[in-house]
C-alpha cells in the first residue's frame, strides 16, 4: 500500500464525516450479536458503534499496525470491542463467525492497492464465508452507477470551471494523465471527490475512488448467492456546498453527482 504522507491528518479527515458514516447503523439487524469491521483504521467508527450498541460484540481489523495500536489505546473500559492487525483472509481459520461484516470507506482501497476487481471479489467472498447463516454485509463507499461513465457534452462546461481555478488545474492535468480525458459524470465526480487532498496528492491522486459500480456489486452478490436488500447513492451536504463554493456550480449542475453509496446484502 502507498505510504500515507501525513497519517495524523489522514485519520482526522477519515473521522470528520463520522455522523454521516454512522448512518450505516440503521442497517444493523435488531438481533445482531457480533460485527466485524474490516479496514477499521484507528477504530473511530467501530468505537462509536460499540458505544451505540453495548450488547453487540465488535472486532475491528486493519493492516496498519500504527492505526490498530491507536484503536487499542482508545478501547478504555469498553468490554464489547477489540482490534487486531491482519488480513481478512487470515481470520478464516478462526472458528469465530459474525452476524454482520462491515466495509466502511475501504473497498476502493482494496481495489487500488490490491489486484483490482479480483481483490474486491475475494474480500467479499471471504466476508461471505465469515458470516453466520442469514448474516448481513454492509458496504459504505464511493459508488456510482454505470451510466455515470457515459460521455456527456455538458460535462465539458463544468470541467472548464474547474480548470479556471489556477491552483486546481495542475491536479486536474495529473488526474487526466492517470484516468483519461474527463468527459463523463463519473470522471468529473471522481475528481471532485479528491482534489481537496492536495497535501497527500502523491497517494490520493493515483487511488481509484470509484472503481466498482453498483451493477458490478450486484453481479458479485449474485455469484455469492446473496440477496441485495438495499442500495442507495447520495451526496454529503458538506461536499455539495464545497463544490458550489469552490467552482460556482449550480444545484442543477450537481444533480447527477454523488459522494456516497450504501449497499446491504443478506447471506
Amino acid at each position: 500500500m502507498e505510504e500515507i504522507a501525513n497519517p495524523k491528518l489522514y485519520l482526522e479527515r477519515m473521522s470528520k464525516p463520522l455522523q454521516e458514516k454512522l448512518k450505516i447503523a440503521r442497517f444493523i439487524p435488531q438481533d445482531t450479536r457480533s460485527i466485524l469491521d474490516v479496514g477499521c483504521a484507528d477504530g473511530t467508527v467501530t468505537l462509536a458503534l460499540a458505544d451505540m450498541y453495548p450488547t453487540i460484540s465488535f472486532v475491528g481489523i486493519d493492516l496498519d499496525e500504527e492505526f490498530v495500536k491507536k484503536a487499542q489505546e482508545c478501547v478504555g473500559e469498553r468490554k464489547n470491542v477489540k482490534f487486531e492487525c491482519g488480513f481478512l483472509r487470515e481470520r478464516l481459520v478462526n472458528p469465530e463467525r459474525f452476524d454482520v461484516a462491515l466495509f466502511c470507506s475501504v473497498l476502493h482501497e482494496f481495489f487500488s492497492y490490491g489486484e483490482g476487481i479480483s481483490t474486491v471479489v475475494k474480500a467479499l467472498a471471504d466476508a461471505h464465508e465469515i458470516l453466520n447463516p442469514q448474516g448481513t454485509l454492509i458496504i459504505r463507499d464511493m459508488i456510482l452507477y454505470d451510466y455515470a461513465g457515459k460521455s456527456q457534452l455538458w460535462v465539458k462546461e463544468m470541467k472548464e470551471k474547474v480548470k479556471a481555478k489556477a491552483e486546481i488545474a495542475p491536479l486536474l492535468a495529473d488526474f487526466e494523465n492517470i484516468f483519461g480525458v474527463m468527459n463523463s459524470v463519473k470522471q468529473l465526480n471522481h475528481f471532485l471527490l479528491k482534489y481537496m487532498y492536495d497535501d497527500n496528492w502523491e497517494r490520493e491522486g493515483k487511488e481509484n475512488y470509484v472503481p466498482v459500480s453498483f451493477e458490478e456489486y450486484d453481479q458479485i452478490f449474485r455469484l455469492l448467492g446473496m440477496s441485495v436488500l438495499f442500495q442507495r447513492s447520495s451526496t454529503i451536504p458538506y461536499l455539495k456546498n464545497k463544490w458550489k463554493d469552490d467552482f460556482g456550480f449550480s444545484d442543477g449542475e450537481l444533480e447527477s453527482f454523488r459522494s456516497t453509496g450504501i449497499i446491504v446484502a443478506r447471506k
